[in-house]
């Protein structure tokens, strides 16, 4: 009742994270890091579904070959150790990650190959879900497939721990708890492993061991299956919930800068990825408001280059008349800012297109720019859009045409 209430219990968090790094995967399909992960949660998936004995047996019974559950258990774990690997080594250096793990996939190919080999070897007579340890754990045949899934098992875990050990001094407070938790469920892998070794030592040793091998076996892939997928279901809650807090300050963001991305939309439509249906309206409710802010910092920092860069002239006049009227520094900079936008704007109206860019202090964002860097340059250039509005940029930008139209 105990080892069947485990498997259920690793199974619904292995599920869990599997579904939850498929939203991932929707979203950033050629992350290695998403892949690994998504790896990880598959594997674990598959290896305490298929050493539950009802799904053993069923496994068995569909093939015809006994204990066929066997190597598809320990070949989901080899994978998940892999995978493990895969996403420490992404996480620490990206640019070394691939040459590093040629050695691993040699080591993985080799081990894969001696426990498929010995397992057609081994010619078992009956399916035995539970007790196949102690029942063929003093085959020849098995002792070389168990030495061989226990070593590349305990290779990899102390890998794990050592890039884990490493890493986890450079890591952020998110990224850390998920290493912790990583590491704690290759500890219980390490634990599994050095309980398998122990048991076959007995058994060869000719001893009944005085403790349940199913029971303490199961215990130990549970522990570890939970540790390592609640990790990424952590993740992925704690994430929600910042994104949850941090959606009103998001959302006034997006929509503070709906005058001058629009004002860009309107002189440059090409900026926009997907181009609205009203590009006039401004939205109260904003879904994904992390992603549609980091888009539309982006298609305004197209569209100031686009544009071409102000006039120095309209800028010093129209923070000089802001600076007159008992506005601060803030309200000075974006005032003299807007003026020289929306005169940008007139003259690349009018085919009058500037040589180079100025942009007023935002950075061109990159697909791996954090959530704090595009609520830096949003926050840069919200005053700048809402003085857009105002009496004075347009009475600034206005006097700049007729000036040059004498």
């Amino acid at each position: 009742m105990l080892v069947a209430a485990g498997h259920i219990a690793a199974l619904v968090v292995a599920v869990a994270a599997f579904v939850v790094k498929l939203g991932a995967l929707r979203r950033d399909p050629s992350n290695p890091r998403v892949l690994a992960s998504l790896g990880i949660c598959l594997g674990c998936g598959v290896a305490v579904t298929a050493g539950w004995a009802p799904v053993h047996s069923g496994i068995d019974g569909l093939s015809g070959v006994p204990n066929l559950a066997k190597p598809v258990e320990h070949g989901a774990a080899l994978v998940t150790a892999t995978a493990i690997q895969f996403l420490f080594l992404h996480l620490g250096d990206p640019q070394r990650a691939r040459r590093s793990m040629r050695r691993r996939w040699l080591f993985f190919a080799v081990v894969a190959t001696v426990m498929v080999t010995m397992f057609w070897a081994a010619d078992f007579p009956e399916s035995e879900p539970m007790h196949f340890a102690e029942r063929y754990g003093d085959m020849p045949q098995v002792i070389v497939y168990m030495l061989a899934f226990l070593a590349y098992l305990g290779v990899s875990v102390v890998d794990i721990l050592r890039m884990s050990l490493g890493y986890a001094r450079f890591a952020g407070t998110r990224l850390k708890v998920v290493m912790r938790l990583l590491s704690a469920g290759a500890f219980f892998g390490a634990a599994f492993v050095a309980h398998k070794a122990l048991f076959l030592a007995w058994k060869l040793a000719g001893t009944t061991p005085a403790w349940s091998e199913p029971l303490a076996s199961q215990s130990l892939v549970t522990l570890s299956v939970v540790l390592i997928c609640s990790s990424f279901v952590l993740s992925t809650v704690w994430k929600t919930v910042d994104g949850l807090r941090a959606w009103p300050r998001r959302r006034a963001l997006y929509r503070d800068l709906h005058p001058l991305w629009h004002l860009l939309y309107r002189a440059v439509p090409s900026i926009a990825l997907h181009p609205p249906r009203r590009p006039e309206r401004n939205p109260w409710w904003v879904w994904g408001v992390g992603q549609r802010l980091y888009r539309r910092c982006v298609e305004i920092g197209d569209g100031l280059q686009a544009v071409g860069p102000p006039d120095p002239r309209v800028v010093a006049q129209a923070r000089r008349r802001a600076a007159e009227a008992g506005g601060d520094e803030a309200r000075v900079t974006a005032v003299g800012e807007a003026a020289g936008i929306l005169d940008a704007v007139q003259r690349y109206a009018r085919g009058q297109v500037a040589g180079s860019t100025v942009e007023p202090g935002v950075e061109q964002p990159s697909g791996e720019i954090a959530h704090a860097d595009v609520e830096a340059d949003a926050r840069r250039l919200a005053p700048i859009s809402t003085a857009l509005n105002e009496h004075l940029v347009r009475a600034i930008a206005s006097d700049s045409r007729g000036t040059r139209a004498i």
